[in-house]
């Protein structure tokens, strides 16, 4: 027999919560296909039905008309019930408009009135849906796992994606530390006043989804693909979600934009991250084996608490889109992953990519050659990019170039004119190549 909403009730890890229907008390009767725990307020789109909706009321409308179009949605969608927990948005009972709401379309409303972990009230109630299923039907039960399982990931990532994007955005962002871009909250004045109170609601979020996140060390990673694509970035996402579960570690994970994948590792503080990262960056390699230039990991510096995630992301989406742009990946050759010192002398550049003295010094460097090749429509930038990136080697840069040596020898002279250098000496090569390094 399917489990009810009543059943779901009256398990040890729900009752640990102290439920008490608000609403719809004569249809508990109702089977709970799936459980979900979603901070979003458009989420009648993404069920199918049947489902037993989680939530600390923290992203839910401000106004009565909010609020009753939420519960509309839940019930026209034909989802099992709606608990929420007190204490985030709802300190003593959920608002009188929502529980009319919820009554008028027969819709269960409970309150938790104490704090209960989210995922493990999911885990208790999908083992229980399983074992059932197991017992109805073995084969019906794979089946109907496998599509579960797809739904399940395709809400969890959403979920996580729209968090993982206000940690990025900071303050200020909607969704985050209390904005005011969610309904009900203090707005940006009272969140910057009382930014411990602001962090706590964040991390009730990220803890709500299964991930702690005080007291943690915090690891950005950034997957970097070589090609914009939807469902490539979504792919990569899954393969990342996959690899945090298969060495337990707890992740937000989720697609940035349409060339990268983010995650948000959560460690013990003080542990190694190399193994956990590595394992991550195999994960990647096997999904994308067939690619010829695959899709570069970069990791951030841990972060200690919630306010340098921000940071800490931007950190290593520069990494990658810095690594994933270099021959090779990166000085040395591929890595499984990189960090800001792997990319040595680039990385250095990057962070000071917008200092005006770095910038000045590039200009002085190569102004002349970029005059002549705008006043004669030559490629002499580019050649002398060929010939530093082959180690000054004149034979091989001319074999890159596609050039004969003799031409190519004419062109090196050229440069040495146009610049005033000798391209023999280490110190003019090596200042050119800052320059360029710099410019690009």
């Amino acid at each position: 027999m399917p489990l009810t909403v009543r059943e779901v009730l009256d398990l040890d890890v729900v009752r640990r919560g102290w439920p008490a229907v608000v609403a719809g008390a004569a249809r508990l009767d109702r089977p709970v296909r799936w459980v979900h725990a979603v901070e979003l307020t458009d989420i009648g789109r993404l069920l199918r039905g049947g489902e037993l909706v989680l939530s600390t009321g923290i992203a839910l409308p401000d106004s009565a008309t909010g609020l009753a179009d939420y519960a509309d949605s839940l019930a026209d969608i034909g989802v099992a019930g709606l608990a929420v927990e007190l204490g985030r948005r709802y300190l003593s009972a959920l608002p009188a408009a929502l529980v009319t709401a919820a009554e008028a379309r027969s819709l269960p409303l409970v309150e938790l009135r104490r704090e209960v972990a989210f995922i493990e009230i999911t885990e208790a109630v999908h083992a229980r849906i399983i074992d059932e299923l197991l017992i109805s039907r073995a084969a019906a039960t794979l089946a109907l796992g496998h599509l579960l399982t797809s739904q399940t990931e395709s809400l969890e990532r959403q979920a996580h994606r729209t968090l993982i994007s206000a940690l990025i955005e900071g303050p200020g962002s909607p969704g985050f530390f209390g904005s005011a871009g969610l309904p009900g909250s203090p707005g940006p004045a009272a969140a910057a006043a009382s930014p411990a109170a602001a962090e706590g609601e964040a991390a009730a979020r990220a803890r709500a989804m299964g991930v702690e996140v005080t007291g943690r060390d915090l690891v950005a990673v950034v997957v970097r693909l070589p090609d914009p694509g939807q469902a490539a970035v979504l792919g990569a996402a899954e393969a990342m979600a996959a690899g945090c579960r298969a060495i337990s570690v707890p992740a937000l994970v989720g697609a940035l934009d349409d060339v990268r994948a983010g995650a948000l590792l959560s460690l013990p503080p003080g542990a190694d991250d190399d193994d956990p990262l590595r394992a991550l960056a195999a994960r990647l390699a096997a999904r994308s084996a067939a690619i010829p230039h695959g899709p570069v990991l970069g990791a951030s510096r841990p972060a200690g608490s919630l306010r340098g995630v921000g940071d800490a992301f931007r950190e290593a989406r520069e990494v990658a889109d810095l690594a994933i742009g270099t021959p090779g990946g990166a000085p040395g050759g591929s890595r499984p992953y990189y960090r800001l010192p792997d990319l040595r002398l680039r990385g250095l550049l990057h962070l000071l990519r917008d200092d005006a003295r770095l910038r000045g010094f590039a200009e002085r460097e190569l102004g002349p050659l970029l005059s002549y090749d705008a006043e004669h429509g030559t490629t002499l930038v580019t050649d002398l990019t060929a010939f530093l990136e082959a180690g000054g080697n004149k034979a091989l840069a001319a074999s890159r170039a596609h050039l004969a040596r003799p031409t190519f020898y004419q062109r090196l002279a050229l440069i040495e004119r146009v610049l005033s250098v000798s391209l023999a000496d280490p110190e003019s090569r090596a200042s050119l190549h800052v320059a360029l390094l710099a410019r690009r």
